[in-house]
């Protein structure tokens, strides 16, 4: 290699950088160690960027080729080397920075250094980024150690750039996308789907299913074939259902249910298992002005009307029951299409012991003949 001349080393050196102390200037990794990164800052001698005035206090997080931009602290250490800050670089550019993201709502990446009253305060390249508990998740947060030492993507809701005040939220990321998760849900789901879900709250109106990543109602018409006077008597908070798809309306979000084991309706073979002037066990459920509602077995119900209480006038029905007594009642009618049965417990008192008697030794044949194949004449004399 020949000799390079005096003027042609100082035209390599009028390549380089001029720089001055306070000056920011981007620089490339060159290597790191536990206690400082070396940086190449186009100058002919390299930069220094010690432990101390790096925001994290870690060389070890930056790598080689890693771009930078760096404060120039001093031209000379003494050994040859500029002084870098990458703190001080920080401080000189982060607020303008700040500014923009801020403009644009560009999403930044931070890291919870401390835990504080109200929330948690992250770092972004040295500056102080407060995130509030209220916006950590889409759920509420009790507990916020857990979440010290973590990075978070945030987007930028309040600043101000005179105060130095930078107010996040991650929970706008997660809305975000959580949306984008929703709506590729609701193009995959169709009515006359099975799926699986928790029930999350429960309504005066239905029950809201949690699918994943949406929510569907089941309706209380859509519980169970009787009457549901609230979601309650079905289902409980936690419970885990199969449902199936009833109706998906992807412009409102909107998924309707049905719960997907509902129990036949048993007023399908009502006359498989009970017979007009049959005599059946059951229990008072309901006592209102006009008589009182039987249960003869599950899910069915009939009427005794209150003339139908007693040989005797009843002037009020709880004179002659209350709720929960266990009753003998005739069955005098049975409507399938409207889901109906008249009962009465005046007949059955007004049989005679030997009607009775005879009664209880066929019980079990009694859901497929009548009294009156049974008792003939023995029942003329009774008024239904």
């Amino acid at each position: 290699m020949e000799d390079l001349t005096m003027g042609e080393l100082l035209a390599q050196y009028d390549t380089t950088e001029k720089l001055y102390t306070g000056d920011v200037v981007e620089g490339i990794v060159i290597s790191s160690n536990p206690d400082e990164v070396m940086v190449n800052i186009n100058y002919m001698a390299d930069g220094l960027l010690p432990k101390s005035e790096l925001p994290d206090q870690n060389p070890l997080e930056f790598k080689s080729g890693d771009k930078l931009s760096v404060f120039i602290m001093k031209m000379d250490d003494g050994e040859g080397n500029v002084m870098l800050s990458l703190t001080k670089a920080y401080e000189r550019v982060v607020w303008d920075e700040f500014q923009t993201i801020y403009e644009k709502q560009t999403p930044i990446k931070v890291k919870v250094r401390e835990v504080v009253k109200g929330g948690v305060v992250g770092h972004y390249k040295g500056a102080n980024v407060f995130i509030p508990a209220s916006a950590l998740s889409l759920a509420y947060v009790e507990d916020l150690t857990p979440y010290m030492g973590m990075q978070l993507d945030v987007r930028i809701i309040e600043f101000q750039k005179d105060k130095k005040k930078v107010v996040a939220s991650h929970k706008e990321i997660l809305k975000s996308k959580q949306a984008v998760q929703k709506a590729d849900a609701l193009s995959r789901i169709n009515a006359g789907d099975e799926l699986t879900g928790t029930v999350i709250r429960l309504a005066d109106y239905g029950a809201f299913i949690d699918l994943g990543v949406l929510d569907g109602l089941v309706h209380v018409s859509q519980m169970s074939w009787r009457r549901v006077k609230h979601p309650s008597e079905v289902l409980s908070v936690g419970d885990v259902v199969k449902v199936k798809v009833l109706e998906v309306d992807r412009d409102k979000e909107k998924v309707s249910l049905k719960l997907a084991e509902i129990k036949e309706n048993p007023w399908t073979h009502i006359y498989s298992n009970f017979a007009v002037e049959s005599i059946v066990k059951g229990r008072v459920t309901r006592l209102m002005n006009f008589g009182a509602f039987v249960e003869v077995d599950d899910g069915i119900e009939g009427l005794v009307h209150i003339s139908e209480l007693s040989e005797n006038h009843v002037q009020r029905v709880s004179e002659v029951v209350a709720v929960g007594d266990e009753v003998e009642v005739m069955i005098l009618e049975i409507d399938q299409e409207n889901q109906k049965m008249a009962l009465s417990i005046k007949a059955v008192a007004s049989l005679d012991d030997e009607a009775y008697e005879a009664f209880t030794q066929v019980e079990e044949e009694v859901s497929q003949t009548t009294m009156s194949d049974l008792f003939g004449d023995k029942l003329k004399h009774l008024k239904f």
